[in-house]
C-alpha cells in the first residue's frame, strides 16, 4: 500500500519515488530558496547513483511507504 504525500512534508534523507509503479528511488535532500536564478525547489538525489539527482517543485506529489 503506498500514500501520497507532497514533497515539502518529508524530512530530509525519506525516501520516495515519483510516480507508484516507478522503479526508480529519490531521497530528499536540502531545500532552495526562490532566487534571481530560479524558483524554490527541493534537490532530490538518485537512491542509487551517487551525485545524480534532480530539482522538485516543493508541492509536488510523491509516494512513499513501498516495497523497497
Amino acid at each position: 500500500m503506498t500514500n501520497t504525500v507532497t514533497l515539502k512534508d518529508l524530512k530530509i534523507g525519506s525516501y520516495f519515488k515519483r510516480k507508484e509503479n516507478s522503479k526508480k528511488v529519490f531521497i530528499r535532500q536540502h531545500f532552495n530558496r526562490k532566487n534571481y536564478l530560479g524558483p524554490a525547489s527541493i534537490w532530490c538525489g538518485d537512491s542509487e547513483a551517487i551525485g545524480d539527482g534532480i530539482e522538485l517543485n516543493p508541492k509536488t506529489k510523491v509516494f512513499v511507504e513501498f516495497e523497497y
